[in-house]
């Protein structure tokens, strides 16, 4: 690296420290915090790490978080690869009109798009109201709402844009060549997807399934105003903790703790896809 380089990367590595590695500092000290009388303490205590290591509800949640995240994950994987599959067959105009129908529910807030499916999924809703006059259903469906269904739904639907655009980038860089070339020797088109299409197309896969991975599982307000009895998540406990619990090292030590697990699942998630991308391409060959 030169020495116009190293400064150049200077601003990036500042801001890297102050926006990354400072917080998490902060949380470490605090997780050894003690409180008394509503006030933070300074002392090299245990006591968190020790309630947490033992507490089967936080482990529950972490694990829950985990859950949600690879559950999005696979299913925006499985919906998004026909439709960016489909993004690169439009001419250009269409791809850019495709492009702004897909992100257009991004542009409205989160709280707007969970009380649009309040709304919906409701028993009052769009959903149960078709199917009762379709006869179809005498009485509304009562799991479309306040549900783990409704928690995978609408987790799925905000953020299948990120994973479709991943693809889809890593999809016009295939050579279409190649995909005819393999259909010319007797490639069946499932043959063509998984031997060709797949292997090319697994970088854009890593970067979707990381991006839908963290921003699922670290989601609060769905889960909270659409799961219901079932819509407790480990973000909320931080959330509590910091706030009315005012148990600021039990929630750096919680926060701390679910920030790792995610980091060693996103790990291994990118670990399995490069080595499934490798085997793929070695059959491929083959």
């Amino acid at each position: 690296m030169t020495f116009r380089q190293r400064h150049l990367a200077l601003p990036v590595a500042a801001a890297i420290v102050a926006g990354c590695l400072a917080p998490l500092a902060v949380l470490v000290a605090f997780s050894f915090y003690e409180v008394e009388d509503f006030e933070l303490v300074p002392a090299f205590s245990f006591r968190a790490w020790g309630e947490l290591a033992f507490s089967s509800t936080d482990w529950f949640l972490i694990g829950k978080a985990v859950l949600s995240g690879v559950a999005t994950t696979v299913f925006t994987a499985i919906l998004g690869y026909p439709v960016a599959l489909a993004l690169t067959r439009l001419a250009a105009s269409g791809k850019g009109l495709a492009v702004i129908v897909l992100l257009t529910p991004l542009y409205t807030g989160e709280i707007v798009r969970i009380y649009a499916w309040r709304i919906v999924l409701g028993g009052e809703g769009l959903v149960n109201t078709l199917l009762q006059g379709v006869g179809l259903i005498d009485e509304p469906l009562k799991f479309l709402l306040f549900s783990p269904f409704t928690i995978a739904l609408v987790l799925t639907y905000n953020n299948l844009p990120f994973m479709v655009l991943a693809i889809w980038v890593s999809a016009e860089m295939v050579d279409r060549r190649l995909i005819e070339a393999a259909r010319d020797l007797g490639a069946r088109p499932i043959d063509a997807f998984f031997r060709v299409i797949f292997p090319l197309t697994t970088p854009g896969l890593a970067a979707g399934s990381l991006t839908v991975f963290a921003l699922s599982a670290g989601e609060m307000l769905t889960p909270s105003l659409l799961g219901g009895t079932s819509g407790s998540t480990a973000m909320a406990l931080v959330d509590n903790l910091f706030g009315t619990a005012f148990d600021w090292p039990l929630a750096s030590a919680l926060a701390l703790a679910l920030l790792a697990t995610l980091f060693l699942v996103a790990s291994a998630m990118a670990g399995l896809l490069l080595r499934l991308k490798g085997a793929r391409a070695v059959v491929g060959r083959v």
